[in-house]
């Protein structure tokens, strides 16, 4: 990594697809003073990408998540070469942000891996296709893996690690270093699952405050009060198997599903089960979510949550407070 007067060599990553996700890798890694290049084959698409990048990097400096000496010479390499050629070259990191379709992911990182460094990484960001098919037709594909972050990358610090099939296992050891540069929480799983773990989790919350509001149960922004006025406030200090051993007393886990089984049951038999949307859900949320936002417009709801989730990471940075990466 680069001091702060820019005389180390800075590492060098390619985001590839510049999107609102590659935006934001590239503006997190812009922030610790990386040298990143923006590539996407839509015209227009990387140089409005590079605003974004840069914007987001200074809100991470202005608010105390980066520092500002090395997140300024980040925004001032930040690069939208014309080719993927030029932004691959002499690369260490190759984040891979395109649509989350198999066929075109494939495609990309066959082609980012006869372009890339030999000794580069390259990682998607999928967030529930498999590595083990992105990877089938990549040169060297023992470099790739997947990197899956949650949204928005430069503000929630975890990042979820798969090997593929074909992964080196020396390849998740370097991608952990990498992220860990950067201030990431990296996770890693240990299966090819769809969805990872956070997004497995999160679908399945999702069914059920789906469900709550389709029956009648309480309305779309009661549903979303309950979770962050409630469990969220807890998820964001520890998990749930913490949580609950926390809750069975002297006798931890064991105590809790001792006494608390037979009622967990009593709702686990009564969550709703479909594995197919039903027809309604969109029509029936967007009308509670209409409710909700009150008028506020896309752009106002992302600053709310952002100052929000910098205000929670500088509280979780606290003294004391241990991560495990």
């Amino acid at each position: 990594m680069d001091e702060a007067d820019g005389s180390m060599t800075p590492v060098a990553a390619a985001i590839i697809g510049a999107g609102t996700t590659g935006a934001s890798w590239a503006g997190l890694f812009a922030a610790h003073g990386w040298a990143v290049r923006l590539y996407d084959i839509a015209p227009g698409a990387a140089a409005a990408a590079l605003e974004r990048a840069a914007a987001a990097a200074r809100f991470l400096s202005a608010h105390g998540l980066a520092e500002p000496g090395p997140a300024e010479l980040g925004v001032a390499r930040l690069e939208a070469p014309g080719n993927l050629e030029s932004a691959l070259a002499g690369v260490t990191l190759v984040q891979e942000c395109v649509p989350d379709e198999l066929a075109l992911k494939r495609e990309v990182f066959a082609a980012i891996s006869c372009a890339a460094p030999d000794d580069a990484l390259i990682a998607t960001s999928s967030s529930g296709l498999s590595i083990s098919e992105i990877q089938r037709d990549a040169r060297l594909p023992g470099r790739t893996l997947a990197a899956h972050p949650y949204n928005p990358p430069h503000l929630v610090p975890l990042v979820e690690l798969a090997a593929g099939a074909l992964t080196d296992p020396s390849a998740l050891d370097r991608a952990r270093e990498l992220y860990l540069d950067v201030g990431k929480e990296p996770v890693l799983v240990r299966r090819d699952v769809p969805g990872y773990i956070a997004n497995r989790l999160s679908a399945a919350l999702w069914r059920e405050a789906i469900e709550l509001v389709r029956a009648g149960v309480a309305t779309v922004e009661d549903v979303d009060r309950a979770i962050y006025l409630g469990p969220g406030l807890r998820w964001a200090v520890m998990g749930p198997h913490l949580i609950y051993h926390l809750g069975g007393g002297k006798a931890g886990i064991r105590g809790h599903v001792s006494h608390l089984s037979a009622s967990k049951e009593g709702m686990l038999r009564d969550l709703a089960a479909w594995t197919t949307f039903p027809e309604d859900t969109a029509e029936v949320l967007a009308s509670g979510l209409e409710a909700e936002v009150g008028g506020k417009s896309l752009a106002e709801l992302e600053a709310e949550r952002d100052e929000t989730l910098a205000a929670v990471l500088g509280a979780l940075k606290r003294p004391g407070r241990q991560t495990r990466g």
